[in-house]
């Protein structure tokens, strides 16, 4: 896998390579302006001094360009990295916020349930008790269709009895 880094070494590289060449072809050039005799040897030396130092010079900039690209590009690197952590970290918080919601109300919907229960279970036995009652008075009062004048009265004195005794009970 190659880097930024890599990269920029590879343009570094291929810039000094560049100004080799051309330092190589201004001596090819110096030599023959030498060997026309339009400029003297002193001069020649003095031209590819110039040319070597601006070459070293162009080199060092561009090294040192390419180091603060590297640097930057680190940089850069690292700040992302730090803004994806930051914002996992919020995405995993959210998560567990949403989580415990939906455990709070599955809680409350259970809850309302169990009342709902609760109360259907009350209204059942009331009604049950209700039917109850109706159904005890409607036996006697059948039984007591079916019984004769003095069973009935005895049945009354017999009701009056037990009736009397409860009153009693309640009383104390």
């Amino acid at each position: 896998m190659t880097t930024i880094a890599d990269g920029l070494k590879d343009v570094f590289l291929a810039g000094v390579g560049a100004m080799a060449l051309g330092a190589e072809k201004t001596q090819e050039l110096v030599e023959q302006l030498i060997a026309k005799g339009e400029i003297t040897v002193e001069q020649g030396k003095e031209i590819n001094s110039e040319v070597l130092k601006r070459a070293q010079a162009t080199a060092e900039r561009v090294g040192q360009q390419a180091q603060a690209a590297a640097d930057e590009a680190a940089h850069q690197a690292k700040v992302v990295a730090s803004h994806l952590g930051d914002q996992a970290k919020t995405a995993s918080e959210l998560a567990k916020e949403q989580a415990e919601a939906a455990v709070s109300m599955a809680r409350s919907q259970t809850e309302m349930a169990a009342d709902a229960v609760q109360k259907a279970a009350g209204e059942v036995r009331k009604d049950s008790a209700d039917f109850a009652a109706a159904l005890k008075h409607d036996v006697l009062e059948a039984q007591m269709a079916a019984m004769t004048p003095e069973e009935r009265t005895a049945f009354a004195a017999k009701a009056a009895e037990i009736a009397a005794r409860d009153a009693g009970a309640k009383a104390e």
